[in-house]
């Protein structure tokens, strides 16, 4: 799907930009009720700052009132505040909770920025780092393609865990028992969902890196190789970008730089420094 503008960006549904950032909790948080409430609170994002609670039950295709039950909840928290103008925003309660998530990762972020700009700019593509949050997968830092046709990606927005490069490489990664709990959970909200086999997961975890082709959006390809601290894969480098502009000789290129930018990035790790 490409959205034309004064830049055109070809956009993935689950990793929403500008015009479409609101992406719904993963299953298998909790009961319903609790996705719910999730759901509201991370509907808000730079773009999406202020929402009125019928905007928030249009979004959860939820009545009016149980948005409301839910709003009030995330009040009671002290995590959301009624803003001047009508509807809610996000508390500073929770600007805590953001430093918070950038101390857990500012080392790796640290190491990890000059490897994503130089790949941005070597290969032309968005680079990211992304890890799992639970049932999820987000991008916790990026470095935009430059090109007027490129994908955009959100910090903070959850991906599926099965789609992508990237969130196979930390599916990969999981226990029998910890990717069992994540199929049930994808079957209870798809019907046919398009699930990597044990025998592809394997190969992934063996080699260190994966390709995509089309797991989100048709059209997009994208590679991702491990970044692991002690033997355990806490994130995966990855890059990503339209199919039409990449044959088979610039995906080697790229598939290369990636695997050399994970292994400068876990030479660093090896050596105690995040």
């Amino acid at each position: 799907m490409t959205t034309p503008s004064e830049q055109t960006t070809a956009k993935r549904p689950a990793a929403p930009g500008a015009e479409s950032v609101r992406v719904k909790a993963s299953a298998g948080l909790g009961s319903e009720s609790s996705r719910k409430v999730l759901s509201v609170l991370l509907s808000f994002t730079e773009e999406n700052h202020t929402q009125t609670v019928q905007e928030l039950a249009t979004f959860l295709g939820v009545p009016v009132s149980s948005a409301y039950r839910y709003v009030g909840q995330l009040r009671e928290f002290g995590l959301l505040e009624e803003a001047e103008f009508g509807g809610y925003r996000v508390s500073l309660r929770a600007v805590g909770l953001a430093r918070a998530a950038r101390a857990g990762s500012a080392g790796l972020s640290e190491v990890s920025r000059p490897v994503l700009e130089r790949l941005a700019r070597e290969t032309g593509e968005t680079a990211l780092i992304v890890r799992r949050l639970g049932h999820a997968v987000v991008a916790v830092d990026l470095e935009e393609s430059r090109s007027p046709v490129r994908l955009r990606f959100e910090r903070g927005i959850l991906m599926p865990l099965h789609q992508g490069a990237a969130a196979r490489v930390l599916l990969a990664s999981l226990t029998p028992r910890e990717r069992a709990d994540y199929y049930k959970s994808v079957w209870n909200i798809e019907e046919s969902p398009k699930l990597p086999t044990d025998a592809e997961l394997a190969q992934i975890a063996a080699e260190g890196y994966t390709q995509s082709f089309g797991q989100i959006e048709d059209e997009i390809w994208g590679t991702a190789a491990a970044i692991r601290v002690n033997r355990t894969v806490v994130a995966a480098l990855s890059v990503a970008g339209p199919l039409y502009r990449l044959d088979d000789d610039k995906r080697r290129e790229i598939v290369a730089a990636v695997r050399r930018g994970a292994d400068e990035i876990n030479s660093i790790a090896a050596q105690g420094e995040f």
